[in-house]
């Protein structure tokens, strides 16, 4: 059985070593697999390597792989020389173009500001930290009179970049940051590749992203964060967030929120900025509590002919997102689930691990657009989002455990556990029921009139305590996942195990139709299991 810890060290010794990917690659469920080779395009050698240093000498050469993200992949391993050597991150990010290597050796450097530079599909320009991990750490802005800027890796209006193997503490705002701006831009940031990263205690999150897609997110670590772990936020759509955890933020774990407000707002700067022509609708019809919807502000965009900019449009909607094989836990003492979901489309949430967290597990709602906007409804709640094979698993909390609510469209819940010691542990708001499918869930209690799983085919179980319900795993506890160690983390010899134990009920007990291939630790499952870890 693989463990889920094990899966950055992979990454990293596939970067660093003459490995073979497919060698050691952990499985991976097909549309994720599909998703990644459709649109994530990398080299398959380097163009040049550049090497950044503070004192340890870069070596004269390497030999190293392109990463693979797929079994299918089969990059070779290259003996390169290095091109040329820096001092600085940011003097080598300015002088690399698509297709080159940026290796930093190890020692601790401030980050970099990078604005309207890119790779290219075929061409990722790639910072990778050499060495173990933990070895290379970026601690301040790249450039300290900056005062309003405050985040250690920060990126406007770029594309095709991997960042691996770093850590990233103490920013005053995000460890890495990437944003489109659209207000000022009319783009998006897109085609972002963060793998193999841990990035705690900064003072607002580990990772913000904002107007920007296509974003795979893998085997990195969010610890301590001041509020969310990682935030997709801005209508960034085309995301696959797998294998990370998610430990002590204070607000949520991680947050997807398309943020229908800030689209509203947004859009009406780009106007502002571009053509000076609002339609007569000023600064506070477009702010978050005024009367302008998005529909309003787009059609003011739509009536002066301007560049139809496709998908890289902020309509506060978030599309087309796996989130699969994380681990969330004693997140939220400031509010905010362990995952977040506001205006999310067409999702998948499956094979996540949650406990112990102070707030929701899940929760999918519209960021509250209708409430503020005095609508009775809105357009931007979470639609189409399949939500299936979690384990949330609490004694208490502040929220209930899953929470669909606020316009909440179509979704479809099956074969995850929901415990935790409330009458709404598994709560749908009422105006949140349409299409609403759901069954062969383990759940302790639902608020919900009438109660959803009423028919005996739809097999959903409850009528536990919860005592009994920590009866069905092999060692459930409410310790941390990973502890902090030399730099980096390592799994905590006392963290829970939630495999079902011979006999469970959880065994059998889940809907064929809706399971996944894989569970939490990528074991292919052998049975319809509810919750996030197959029987051993």
């Amino acid at each position: 059985m693989r463990a889920i810890l094990v899966c950055s060290l992979i990454a990293v010794l596939l970067a660093v070593t003459s490995l073979r990917a497919q060698d050691v690659l952990p499985l991976s469920e097909p549309d994720s697999d599909a998703f990644i080779q459709t649109n994530f395009v990398l080299q398959d050698t380097y163009k040049n390597v550049l090497c950044v240093t503070d004192g340890e000498a870069c070596p004269d050469g390497v030999e190293v792989q392109v990463p693979c993200l797929t079994v299918a992949c089969d990059h070779p391993v290259q003996s390169y020389t290095i091109e040329r050597i820096f001092s600085t991150i940011q003097a080598a990010a300015e002088a690399a173009v698509p297709g080159d290597l940026i290796l930093i050796m190890p020692g601790r450097y401030a980050g970099v500001e990078i604005e309207g530079l890119g790779g290219a599909d075929g061409g990722y320009i790639h910072f990778l930290g050499w060495g173990s991990p933990g070895s290379v750490v970026i601690e301040r802005r790249a450039f300290p009179e900056s005062d309003w800027l405050r985040h250690h890796f920060y990126f406007i209006d770029v594309h095709h970049y991997i960042v691996q193997n770093l850590a990233f503490e103490g920013a005053q705002g995000a460890g890495v940051y990437f944003s489109g701006f659209f207000e000022e831009t009319g783009h998006f940031s897109h085609h972002i590749i963060m793998m193999d990263i841990y990035s705690h205690d900064n003072g607002t999150w580990g990772l913000h992203t904002t107007t920007t897609s296509y974003i795979l997110l893998q085997d990195s670590y969010f610890l301590h964060n001041a509020e969310h772990g990682a935030y997709i936020s801005g209508s960034g759509a085309n995301v696959l967030i797998r294998r990370n955890v998610f430990q002590d933020n204070t607000s949520a774990g991680l947050q997807i929120n398309a943020d229908p407000q800030s689209a509203t707002l947004n859009l009406f700067y780009w106007l502002e900025n571009s053509t000076g022509d609002t339609c007569g609708f000023s600064e506070d019809d477009a702010d978050y509590d005024g009367s302008a919807l998005w529909q309003d502000i787009k059609r003011c965009y739509d009536s002066q002919n301007l560049p139809d900019p496709g998908e890289f449009m902020e309509d506060g909607i978030s599309e087309y997102l796996i989130i699969e094989q994380n681990v969330l836990t004693r997140n939220g003492e400031g509010g905010g689930a362990a995952i977040n979901l506001a205006s999310v489309r067409n999702g998948i949430l499956r094979n996540n691990l949650i406990y112990d967290n102070l707030a929701a597990g899940i929760a999918c709602w519209d960021n509250a657009y209708a409430e503020e906007r005095g609508l009775a409804s809105s357009e931007f709640g979470c639609w189409d989002v399949q939500i299936t094979n979690n384990t949330i698993v609490d004694e208490t909390g502040g929220r209930g455990a899953l929470i669909i609510s606020r316009d909440a469209r179509k979704m479809q819940v099956y074969n995850n556990v929901i415990v935790r010691d409330r009458y709404d542990a598994y709560e749908v708001s009422s105006n949140s029921s349409e299409g609403l499918q759901s069954g062969s869930n383990y759940y302790f209690a639902q608020s919900i009139d009438p109660p959803l799983d009423s028919n005996p085919e739809e097999r959903s179980i409850t009528g536990f305590t919860i005592q009994e319900a920590l009866t069905e795993f092999a060692r459930p506890s409410f310790a941390a996942w990973v502890i902090a160690e030399n730099g980096w983390v390592s799994l905590n010899p006392d963290s829970p195990d939630f495999h079902p134990v011979a006999g469970s009920i959880l065994l059998t007990g889940g809907n064929p139709a809706h399971s996944p291939y894989l569970d939490l630790y990528g074991n292919p499952r052998r049975r319809t299991e509810i919750g996030a870890v197959a029987g051993q």
